[in-house]
């Protein structure tokens, strides 16, 4: 922790919660809507990667007239921590202002509540890498909107808002908020916001490596509109095109529903089943814009995986493995290649206050 925040979670009350890195087994897309918006069918899993967020009040602040700063250092041992000390991820990547969604959070709490901004210091230990279709930047949002609920609610006197009406606050901020608050396995549905549970009582073991270079989420849906005939898009003076992975789906189509069979695979554990359903319609679109991520795929495979794909809209690629053994020997399998890559289990909690004071 830096200087300034340790002083601030000394010297001001403050509430400590965290929120999951997900990955999607399934994301079916649909043609976009009149608003702009594409429609999803997806299968979210939370990981037992998680973002971390402090929240303290510091009313000095708002009598500057600053409301609600935010600070932020790689989480200690963590992947995106090597990342940083290696020059491949940058901290200055990260928006300090209130483009960052942890303030955004911060500030939507409060307006929810209709109070002033009391002064809020938000420090964010970082473990996902930032653009890498694994939610980073929404697990932030979740974390901050548990941690400053609780704030403003044990040292204002504020009302709790309730599990749904954060839940409404998330969806304002990002599509992949509401399934970092809420955690384990779910159907997201509409633009992945409407969510449904569903059962994942056996653990997964994945591998999560991460690129030196990110995705734009929106660039990746760009490519998707190409490929699919969505008309006006295009790149310079020629249309986009990407290699086929599902049937051109034309103007108006809803994306497939997530089948009983993946979520009986899911509710069940069983790795070789899941493998034969996994299905992400951003991955061809993600390839496209990065061709080597192909290779990766096919090499991941090669070291014994049983399915690997583009988590997201990339460019993180996941690998499932077989058990917690194989997960940890293809980690020192890309480590002897210079790669980075960490084993991870799913499902993992959603949300939480991790400490308070």
């Amino acid at each position: 922790m830096t200087g300034a925040a340790a002083t601030a979670a000394e010297t001001h009350p403050t509430v400590t919660a965290s929120a999951p890195a997900k990955t999607n087994l399934v994301l079916h897309v649909g043609s976009p809507t009149a608003d702009g918006y594409h429609p999803l069918e997806t299968l979210f899993v939370a990981v037992d990667l998680r973002e971390t967020v402090s929240a303290s009040l510091d009313p000095a602040l708002a009598r500057r007239g600053s409301g609600a700063v935010v600070t932020v250092e790689p989480a200690p041992d963590s992947a995106y921590e090597r990342m940083v000390e290696e020059g491949t991820a940058r901290l200055a990547d990260i928006p300090l202002d209130e483009s960052n969604l942890a303030v955004r959070a911060a500030l939507a709490v409060c307006a929810e509540l209709g109070i002033p901004v009391p002064g809020l210091r938000l420090h964010l230990r970082k473990a996902v890498p930032v653009a890498g279709g694994m939610g980073g930047g929404s697990a932030d949002a979740a974390a901050a909107l548990v941690a400053v609920n609780q704030l403003l609610a044990s040292h204002l006197g504020t009302r709790p808002l309730t599990a749904e009406e954060l839940h409404r606050l998330g969806a304002a901020l990002g599509a992949d908020v509401p399934f970092m608050l809420l955690g384990g396995a779910a159907i997201g549905r509409g633009t992945g916001t409407e969510l449904e549970p569903v059962a994942a009582h056996a653990r997964l073991h994945l591998v999560f490596v991460p690129q030196d270079q990110g995705l734009s989420t929106p660039a990746v849906y760009r490519q998707w509109d190409a490929a699919n005939g969505v008309p006006g898009l295009t790149s310079g003076d020629r249309t986009v095109m990407i290699p086929r992975i599902v049937e051109q789906q034309p103007a108006g189509t809803a994306p497939d529903p997530v089948s009983a069979e993946v979520l009986d695979a899911l509710a069940h554990g069983s790795a070789p089943r899941l493998a034969a359903l996994v299905r992400n319609d951003l991955q061809a679109p993600a390839v496209h814009l990065l061709p080597e991520l192909a290779t990766l795929l096919e090499h991941g495979v090669e070291l014994g995986a049983v399915v690997g794909w583009v988590s997201g809209s990339g460019p993180t690629v996941c690998f499932l493995a077989a058990t917690a053994e194989d997960a940890q020997a293809f980690v020192g399998a890309f480590g002897r290649e210079g790669r980075r890559a960490l084993a991870v289990v799913a499902p993992a909690p959603g949300a939480r206050v991790e400490s308070a004071g």
